[in-house]
Order: C-alpha cells, then structure tokens, then sequence
C-alpha cells in the first residue's frame, strides 16, 4: 500500500495511539528503541523523518546531537527538546492537527528537496551546466519578516530569537500590515496573538485569500493554547505558544522560510532552463518531451519507496470553439494565461506541463487522491470562474474547464494514469497554503 512518507519512531515502548494517528495521516511508520538507535547507524534514505519521543522524564536524547545534525531525514522531538535551536520539536499536549501540520511542514521540505536534486539532474540531460543550479537555500541574513503586533514584551522577546541579521519590521495592527505585505516582499510574517476580537485570525485569513500573498509563511505566537486549532483553520503555516515555545520560534520560522526558498528555487530552475529545449511555447511550461523524461525518474523513486504519485489533468473543453471564434492567437493567449494561473498555484514540489492540444498534466509526487484534490483546488477554482483578455476583443473570453486526478497504480502507464483522470469530480474545500 502506497503512503505519502516513511517515518521512524524511536521510543522505548510500542505507542498504539500515535502509530494510529501517523497511519490515519498517509504514513508508514516503524518503531525502534533509543539503544538500538544509539547503536545502529540509521540509513537516511530510508526514512523520510525521524520522530523521538521524549516524554519518560529521562534524557534520553543526551550525545545525540551530532548524530541528528548529521541526518539528511528530517527530525521532530515529541517532548522535551535540548536542541531547540536547530531540531524541530513539538510539545507532548499537542492536538491532532499541530502534529498533522507540523509533520506535513517536514516532510514537504524533504520532499522538496528531492525533487530539487532529481528535477535538476533531469535537466542536466538537457545541458545545464552544475555551475548554472540555483541555490536551493539562502542565508538567514537576506530574509525580510513582518512583525504584526504592539505587546512590546513578546516583540523584545522575537528579537532576541531572530537576531541574526535578519531583517525584521514591525506594523502595529492588522489593518495597516496588509498594505505593507502589499508594497514590501517578505519572507515570513509573524503574528503576535489572535488579536482583540480575533482580528489576527481574520487577518491570516485574509493574507490566505490574496492570490499574491498565498504562499507566505504566517506563524502565530500565541497566550493560549485553546487558540491553536484556530489559528491553523484560519490559514497558520505554524504556531508557537508563548512562553514555553519561544526558544523554537527561530527554528519554526525558519522551515517555513526554507520551504518557500525551494519553491523559488525550483522555479529559478525552470527559467534558468529556458533556453535549453524544455518549455512548451504556447504555455510557458515545461514540454511534455521534458516531462516524460522527468516522470522516469519520478516513477522509478515513487515506486521503490512505495509512495504516492497522482496525476491531475485540466483540459479546455472549449478551446477549438475559441479558435473558430476568435483565431488561433486568440486561444494560443488563453492558453498562455492558464498555463501561467497553474504554475504560480500548484505547491513548489508539483510539476506541470501541457501534455496536448488542450490538456495540461500535473504530477504531485509522495501526494495521495485525497491530499491531491486539497492542494489543487485553488487551481481549479480560480481557472474555472477567470474570464480571459484577447488581444482585440473588447470582452473577456471564457474558457470552460474540467479537472481530474488519479492515484498512478502499480505497473500502470502514465497514459493509463490519465484515462482515469476524466470524470474524477473535484470536491470544493480550502486550499492549502504552498
């Protein structure tokens, strides 16, 4: 059975619950005690996070820092964490969805990063030169952070976390910092509480709604646990709860920072690319020929590991009325804008292309049906209600959209893949922040 990542969880004791709740996520998941861990070295490959359970009241982490800071897997801490400045750690009265959130932040970046290395090896095979890669990740002292709040103690205690040379600017309230998240590019936004009247909340919620600013990191720093699950409804990529969590807030900015550096990097990757024979015209996309040759490598890592791999296709169903009506300029224009409204809203690690006349393909790679339809419904939405502008023609043309996915199925063919696509409904839900 296919998952979406493989996680080990070191404890000293079988934990019935937490294997239930990783399982109910999309993942596998392996127990190994701390003795064996410490004895053992643990291949990386084979585990996309490693989970410690920390929660006996022993010190059960102790000589263990190089040995963590040396894995490529990604680390969570349940419990007490001696290594709040460079492992990510969650506190044992976590809720569901904290553990859900926080798990998924991880194992995307690890994913991310793996479709950094494969997609640029793939486009070696086109000519780029290693010296032309992005750089995947930038240093600390380039990113620009929004502090949105006026309790002058917690706004002491950020600086204290984030100095570092990054740049920090701070807006008293919500209804100034949107104009700023306007004018001023950002990196992250910090939020100090829900707000009075919950306007912090509102706020995110807001951010989450503005197609430009629907990627951006927003981390809470919260009073009151009783917030938690809200501020994720209302659009948090995280949350930290004040005092007790304040010496991980640098770490859980960060990997949110990270995240989003990815995503650009792989983007800088395609535009680096372009004058390499990669890119369909019509679209400014990646050329099926390209994708055909990355999806190798993507079939052959989803299956070895037993992961996920969906396949989503959009098709223009009026695209040949188009062209009758308007010219071929016309719907090449449409065609060209949608193809732009796909590859600024799918998720960093997705890929696209357009596979014909008027179908466009989307792998999401270790991401099951369920997940899939979550994170492309921004996709789908905002290419079924876009009235479209052609070079003369005084009113906007229409384009009629049909969207499906499916679960790629052992030994099945990409072209099998998508002939299961069609007729597969997409349930309206709110999308995920990528």
């Amino acid at each position: 059975m296919s998952v979406s990542a493989q996680i080990l969880v070191v404890s000293n004791k079988e934990e019935a619950a937490l294997t239930k709740c990783l399982t109910g996520f999309g993942y596998a998941a392996s127990r190994m005690d701390y003795s064996k861990f410490k004895s053992e070295k643990i291949a990386s490959p084979l585990y996309d996070l490693i989970l410690f359970l920390n929660n006996d009241g022993r010190d059960q982490l102790s000589g263990l820092k190089e040995a963590l800071t040396e894995q490529t897997s990604q680390i969570l801490i349940i419990g007490e964490n001696p290594f709040s400045d460079s492992i990510q750690s969650i506190p044992t009265t976590f809720c569901d969805m904290e553990l859900e959130r926080r798990l998924a932040s991880l194992v995307r970046l690890q994913v991310m990063k793996r479709e950094f290395i494969r997609r640029s090896e793939t486009t070696s095979q086109y000519g780029l030169k290693a010296k032309d890669l992005p750089d995947p990740v930038s240093e600390e002292t380039s990113k620009n952070i929004l502090l949105v709040g006026t309790e002058s103690d917690v706004l002491g205690q950020v600086m204290l976390q984030l100095d570092r040379g990054t740049q920090i600017n701070v807006c008293q309230n919500a209804m100034s910092a949107m104009d700023e998240l306007q004018s001023t590019q950002y990196d992250a936004m910090i939020l100090l509480g829900a707000g009075q009247g919950d306007v912090n909340l509102r706020f995110a919620n807001d951010v989450r709604a503005n197609s430009r600013l629907f990627n951006l990191p927003i981390i809470f720093i919260l009073d009151h646990e009783s917030n938690r699950q809200a501020a994720y409804v209302h659009g948090a990529s995280d949350i930290v709860l004040n005092p007790s969590e304040m010496k991980n807030l640098r770490v859980r900015t960060f990997l949110h920072i990270n995240q989003a550096d990815y995503r650009f990097s792989l983007q800088k990757l395609f535009k680096t690319s372009k004058p390499l024979p990669v890119t369909d015209g019509p679209t400014d996309l990646y050329s099926f020929g390209f994708m055909r040759a990355h999806l190798n490598n993507l079939i052959s890592d989803h299956r070895a590991e037993d992961k996920y791999l969906t396949i989503a296709t959009l098709d223009i169903t009026n695209l040949k009325a188009i062209n009758e009506e308007f010219g071929y300029a016309a719907g090449d224009q449409v065609l060209r804008q949608i193809g732009n409204i796909i590859s600024f809203l799918v998720r960093g690690e997705d890929i696209c292309c357009r596979y014909e006349g008027n179908k466009f393909l989307i792998a999401l790679p270790c991401t099951g049906i369920d997940q899939a339809r979550f994170a492309l419904n921004r996709v789908y939405g905002v290419t079924k209600t876009t009235e479209f502008a052609v070079a003369g023609q005084d009113k906007p043309v229409a384009a009629r959209v049909e969207m499906g996915l499916a679960e790629m199925a052992e030994q099945e063919t990409v072209e099998e893949t998508i002939r299961r696509c069609k007729g597969v409904s997409m349930v309206t839900t709110q999308a995920a922040a990528s």
